[in-house]
């Protein structure tokens, strides 16, 4: 027991830092407003600071990704694959969105911005033009233009990799140059503590009790949904992929990368304990193969759900009117953190920024939503992964008609 406890330690030591760092930020702010509005400007370096090495980090990582793609053909699996992931996370983020609507339509209202902050959300279209397109290249060099400068890089991966030969001195710099982004985050992380701190203390200084109290409704209402999806979508999908006996041999072999995902607060780290279950699920490994090492990448249904949270907060903290509109649009951005930024490193805080960017929303929200990804990281994270095993029971459904593969005793235990 002492062991798991002290794993468990270890794997969320960076963000129990964070959260104490929080927490005793929130503290200076309540008790010594004018020392929290003195150190502010720690808090601004920070955000600077991440803004600065955002831009390289996902222009380099999206396009030096498609570069190093060498796959030539989609096979079957792969398109189901694709489908079964988009399919589930709409699940995911329509039902999300519903829950959320009905038990805190507005968790963030409470909280005081500047009046300039406030926004008005333009007509669909042009909005729709806003935030795929800038007027200039220059303009596309910014934090503020999240998605043109990742169409834009998409669009040089891919010239790159169909150039073949000719473009191999590129993709390898491109290679290089994301390394290097990932490593000039992991050193602006290193102050994170510092600049949270001073952050939340002017932030808590301003605002008063009302940004604990929106984060513990925020936290509640996630914990509950999370929950609940965790029991009765991942039923539901094993149920669709197998009937009765799928939910039973879903159930009976999760626990084991259930714990995984919980104890390294990583999908990745589950994919070994993932792909030792699936064939005692009844997939087979051609289908595991594949789709489990793609999900523990780009499909995260606890991001998907945390990314409807996050937006609601925005919307509800700049005062953005709920319309159809701006749900559809949430509903987007939701996915797309999911589906997509998933697979860029430290793809959370750029979700963030996206949510900011497609809205229109002013840069002082990014902490503030930070934290979010913080609250919810240890359920989040075990939806991440336990979503793939069952994404690959709906695949191997559609692509070899749902049966157990040979091979496997009748209690699903794989042999040989």
């Amino acid at each position: 027991m002492i062991l798991a406890v002290m794993g468990v330690l270890r794997a969320y030591r960076f963000s129990i830092l964070l959260i104490a760092s929080i927490v005793a930020g929130a503290a200076v702010g309540y008790h010594a407003p004018a020392f929290a509005g003195a150190i502010k400007p720690l808090g601004d370096l920070f955000l600077n600071l991440i803004f600065m090495v955002i831009v390289p980090l996902v222009f380099l990582s999206i396009s030096s990704s498609i570069a190093a793609s060498r796959t030539a053909t989609v096979s079957r699996i792969s398109w189901v694959m694709l489908a079964v992931f988009l399919a589930t996370s709409v699940v995911a983020a329509l039902s999300s969105l519903l829950f959320f609507l009905i038990v805190q339509p507005a968790p963030g209202s409470e909280l005081a911005l500047p009046p300039a902050a406030m926004l008005q959300t333009p007509a669909t279209l042009v909005q729709l033009v806003k935030t795929i397109s800038v007027p200039s290249f220059v303009e596309m060099l910014s934090h503020r233009a999240m998605l043109p400068l990742m169409l834009f890089a998409a669009a040089v991966g891919l010239a790159t990799r169909q150039l073949g030969e000719q473009g191999e001195p590129l993709a390898k710099v491109l290679q290089s140059g994301a390394e290097v982004a990932i490593r000039l985050v992991d050193y602006v992380m290193l102050i994170a503590p510092v600049g949270l701190f001073a952050y939340f203390a002017a932030t808590v200084a301003e605002t008063g009790a009302q940004l604990a109290s929106s984060y513990m409704q925020l936290f509640t209402a996630y914990y509950l949904f999370g929950s609940a999806y965790f029991v009765f979508a991942f039923s539901a999908y094993a149920w669709l992929a197998g009937g009765l006996g799928g939910v039973r041999r879903f159930w009976s072999h999760m626990l084991t990368p259930s714990l995984t995902a919980l104890g390294t607060c990583s999908s990745m780290a589950t994919m070994p304990a993932n792909l030792e279950a699936a064939p005692q699920m009844g997939i087979s490994r051609e289908v595991s193969s594949l789709v489990i090492p793609v999900g523990a990448v780009i499909h995260k249904d606890g991001s998907v759900i945390g990314g409807v949270a996050k937006a609601l907060f925005a919307i509800s903290l700049f005062r953005i009117e709920l319309t159809p509109s701006v749900l559809v649009l949430t509903v987007a951005v939701a996915i797309l953190a999911g589906v997509v930024i998933g697979a860029i490193p430290t793809g959370g805080m750029i979700g963030e920024m996206v949510i900011l960017s497609v809205f229109g929303f002013g840069q002082e929200a990014l902490p503030l939503l930070a934290v979010i990804s913080v609250i919810i990281d240890p359920l989040a994270t075990l939806l991440n992964a336990t979503g793939d095993n069952a994404a690959a029971m709906l695949v191997n459904r559609v692509v070899a008609g749902g049966a157990a593969p040979t091979g496997q005793t009748g209690h699903g235990v794989a042999v040989g």
